[in-house]
Protein backbone atom coordinates (compact mmCIF):
# COMPACT_ATOMS: atom_id res chain seq x y z
CA UNK A 1 0.00 0.00 0.00
CA UNK A 2 2.72 2.13 0.59
CA UNK A 3 4.76 1.90 -2.39
CA UNK A 4 1.04 2.31 -4.59
CA UNK A 5 0.41 5.64 -2.72
CA UNK A 6 4.22 6.33 -2.76
CA UNK A 7 4.03 6.09 -6.52
CA UNK A 8 0.29 8.28 -6.86
CA UNK A 9 2.59 10.83 -4.82
CA UNK A 10 5.77 11.03 -7.14
CA UNK A 11 2.82 11.12 -10.60
CA UNK A 12 0.92 14.36 -9.07
CA UNK A 13 4.01 16.04 -8.17
CA UNK A 14 5.77 14.93 -11.93
CA UNK A 15 2.47 16.71 -12.93
CA UNK A 16 2.98 19.97 -11.55
CA UNK A 17 6.53 20.31 -11.94
CA UNK A 18 6.20 19.90 -16.15
CA UNK A 19 3.24 21.49 -16.27
CA UNK A 20 3.66 25.11 -16.64
CA UNK A 21 1.16 26.65 -18.98
CA UNK A 22 2.40 30.16 -17.89
CA UNK A 23 5.56 29.40 -19.32
CA UNK A 24 4.59 27.21 -22.39
CA UNK A 25 2.43 30.04 -23.63
CA UNK A 26 5.36 32.93 -23.35
CA UNK A 27 7.35 30.38 -25.58
CA UNK A 28 4.79 29.92 -27.74
CA UNK A 29 4.27 33.89 -27.99
CA UNK A 30 8.31 33.69 -28.81
CA UNK A 31 8.14 31.34 -31.81
CA UNK A 32 7.92 32.89 -35.67
CA UNK A 33 4.94 34.00 -36.74
CA UNK A 34 2.17 35.62 -35.34
CA UNK A 35 -0.62 34.22 -32.75
CA UNK A 36 -4.09 35.11 -33.73
CA UNK A 37 -6.69 35.25 -30.89
CA UNK A 38 -10.05 34.89 -31.04
CA UNK A 39 -11.54 36.20 -27.94
CA UNK A 40 -14.36 38.10 -26.55
CA UNK A 41 -13.29 41.52 -24.04
CA UNK A 42 -15.40 42.02 -20.98
CA UNK A 43 -14.91 45.30 -19.25
CA UNK A 44 -17.38 45.89 -16.42
CA UNK A 45 -17.08 49.50 -14.37
CA UNK A 46 -19.06 50.48 -11.52
CA UNK A 47 -22.24 48.72 -12.88
CA UNK A 48 -21.70 49.34 -16.66
CA UNK A 49 -20.06 46.44 -19.24
CA UNK A 50 -18.98 46.73 -22.55
CA UNK A 51 -17.79 43.59 -24.35
CA UNK A 52 -16.08 43.26 -27.91
CA UNK A 53 -15.60 39.81 -29.62
CA UNK A 54 -12.57 40.30 -32.43
CA UNK A 55 -9.44 38.90 -33.07
CA UNK A 56 -6.52 39.70 -31.91
CA UNK A 57 -3.24 39.68 -34.13
CA UNK A 58 -0.13 39.19 -31.26
CA UNK A 59 3.03 40.20 -33.91
CA UNK A 60 5.94 40.86 -30.62
CA UNK A 61 5.94 41.92 -27.24
CA UNK A 62 4.02 44.88 -26.77
CA UNK A 63 2.94 45.06 -30.73
CA UNK A 64 -0.75 43.62 -31.88
CA UNK A 65 -3.54 44.66 -34.09
CA UNK A 66 -6.98 43.86 -32.78
CA UNK A 67 -10.26 44.15 -34.99
CA UNK A 68 -13.88 43.99 -34.18
CA UNK A 69 -17.45 45.52 -35.69
CA UNK A 70 -16.63 48.03 -34.22
CA UNK A 71 -13.17 49.00 -32.73
CA UNK A 72 -9.59 48.32 -34.65
CA UNK A 73 -6.59 48.54 -32.05
CA UNK A 74 -2.84 49.38 -33.47
CA UNK A 75 -0.23 49.00 -30.61
CA UNK A 76 2.89 49.04 -31.30
CA UNK A 77 6.32 49.51 -29.03
CA UNK A 78 5.98 53.10 -27.38
CA UNK A 79 1.81 54.37 -29.11
CA UNK A 80 -1.30 52.64 -29.48
CA UNK A 81 -4.73 53.72 -31.95
CA UNK A 82 -7.75 52.93 -31.72
CA UNK A 83 -10.09 53.26 -34.59
CA UNK A 84 -13.52 53.60 -32.99
CA UNK A 85 -16.38 52.56 -36.25
CA UNK A 86 -19.41 53.63 -33.78
CA UNK A 87 -17.94 57.40 -33.10
CA UNK A 88 -16.18 57.59 -35.97
CA UNK A 89 -12.75 58.46 -33.70
CA UNK A 90 -9.35 57.69 -33.60
CA UNK A 91 -7.54 58.12 -30.62
CA UNK A 92 -3.91 58.63 -30.25
CA UNK A 93 -2.21 57.94 -27.44
CA UNK A 94 1.43 57.45 -25.87
CA UNK A 95 2.40 54.03 -23.92
CA UNK A 96 4.52 54.27 -21.29
CA UNK A 97 5.68 52.71 -17.44
CA UNK A 98 2.13 54.18 -16.17
CA UNK A 99 -0.17 52.49 -18.58
CA UNK A 100 -0.91 48.59 -18.72
CA UNK A 101 -3.60 46.78 -20.72
CA UNK A 102 -4.43 43.32 -20.87
CA UNK A 103 -3.70 42.95 -24.63
CA UNK A 104 -0.01 43.91 -23.80
CA UNK A 105 0.53 41.63 -21.33
CA UNK A 106 -1.08 38.77 -24.00
CA UNK A 107 1.19 39.89 -26.18
CA UNK A 108 3.78 38.94 -24.06
CA UNK A 109 5.43 41.82 -22.41
CA UNK A 110 6.10 40.93 -18.90
CA UNK A 111 7.89 44.87 -17.66
CA UNK A 112 5.44 45.48 -15.16
CA UNK A 113 3.68 42.40 -13.69
CA UNK A 114 5.48 39.79 -11.40
CA UNK A 115 4.00 36.38 -11.34
CA UNK A 116 3.05 35.52 -7.15
CA UNK A 117 3.94 32.34 -5.56
CA UNK A 118 0.49 31.36 -5.85
CA UNK A 119 -0.98 28.40 -8.55
CA UNK A 120 -4.22 26.58 -7.82
CA UNK A 121 -5.85 23.03 -9.42
CA UNK A 122 -7.75 25.08 -11.46
CA UNK A 123 -4.54 26.16 -13.77
CA UNK A 124 -4.46 29.83 -12.77
CA UNK A 125 -1.65 31.63 -12.43
CA UNK A 126 -1.59 34.54 -10.69
CA UNK A 127 0.41 37.70 -10.58
CA UNK A 128 0.22 41.81 -9.58
CA UNK A 129 0.82 44.80 -10.78
CA UNK A 130 2.66 46.64 -8.25
CA UNK A 131 3.06 49.80 -9.72
CA UNK A 132 -0.53 50.31 -10.14
CA UNK A 133 -2.27 47.98 -7.07
CA UNK A 134 -4.12 45.98 -9.89
CA UNK A 135 -3.94 41.92 -9.36
CA UNK A 136 -5.16 39.24 -12.45
CA UNK A 137 -4.80 35.68 -13.59
CA UNK A 138 -4.32 33.55 -16.22
CA UNK A 139 -6.38 30.73 -16.42
CA UNK A 140 -5.63 27.58 -18.70
CA UNK A 141 -7.98 24.64 -19.26
CA UNK A 142 -6.76 21.88 -16.93
CA UNK A 143 -6.37 18.79 -19.68
CA UNK A 144 -5.22 20.71 -22.90
CA UNK A 145 -2.77 23.31 -21.21
CA UNK A 146 -4.50 25.94 -23.31
CA UNK A 147 -5.44 29.36 -22.01
CA UNK A 148 -9.15 30.45 -21.44
CA UNK A 149 -9.01 34.02 -19.89
CA UNK A 150 -6.61 36.46 -18.40
CA UNK A 151 -8.11 38.44 -15.50
CA UNK A 152 -7.19 41.78 -14.71
CA UNK A 153 -8.56 43.24 -11.23
CA UNK A 154 -7.99 47.18 -11.80
CA UNK A 155 -10.29 48.53 -8.04
CA UNK A 156 -13.55 48.06 -6.30
CA UNK A 157 -16.45 46.90 -8.92
CA UNK A 158 -13.81 47.12 -12.09
CA UNK A 159 -12.68 44.37 -14.11
CA UNK A 160 -11.39 43.23 -17.04
CA UNK A 161 -10.99 39.69 -18.68
CA UNK A 162 -10.69 38.42 -22.11
CA UNK A 163 -12.13 34.98 -23.33
CA UNK A 164 -9.97 33.27 -25.63
CA UNK A 165 -12.10 31.38 -28.07
CA UNK A 166 -9.58 30.16 -30.09
CA UNK A 167 -5.95 30.58 -30.96
CA UNK A 168 -4.21 30.46 -34.58
CA UNK A 169 -0.54 30.85 -35.46
CA UNK A 170 -0.22 32.78 -38.63
CA UNK A 171 3.42 32.60 -40.68
CA UNK A 172 3.20 35.70 -42.41
CA UNK A 173 0.94 39.04 -41.13
CA UNK A 174 2.17 42.62 -40.49
CA UNK A 175 0.38 45.49 -39.00
CA UNK A 176 -2.38 47.34 -41.37
CA UNK A 177 -2.19 50.97 -42.07
CA UNK A 178 -4.44 53.17 -39.90
CA UNK A 179 -6.88 54.76 -42.63
CA UNK A 180 -8.49 58.20 -40.77
CA UNK A 181 -10.26 59.24 -43.34
CA UNK A 182 -13.61 60.67 -42.75
CA UNK A 183 -12.78 60.28 -39.02
CA UNK A 184 -12.56 62.64 -36.09
CA UNK A 185 -8.32 62.58 -34.53
CA UNK A 186 -8.21 62.94 -31.01
CA UNK A 187 -4.21 63.13 -29.97
CA UNK A 188 -3.29 62.35 -26.47
CA UNK A 189 -0.03 61.43 -27.37
CA UNK A 190 3.02 63.03 -24.82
Amino acid sequence: MKVVFSFIVIIILFDFASANHIDEFYEMLENPGTAAFNIKYTQTQFGSVFESVGVCYFIGSGEYFYQSEDLEVYAQIDQIATKNFRTKQVLFNSINNKNISLMTILSGNKKQIEFIDRYDRESNYYFVVTQLGFDGFFSFNNKTGLMQSLNLNIGQNQLISIEVISIDLIDDFSMPSLNVENFDIIDLRD
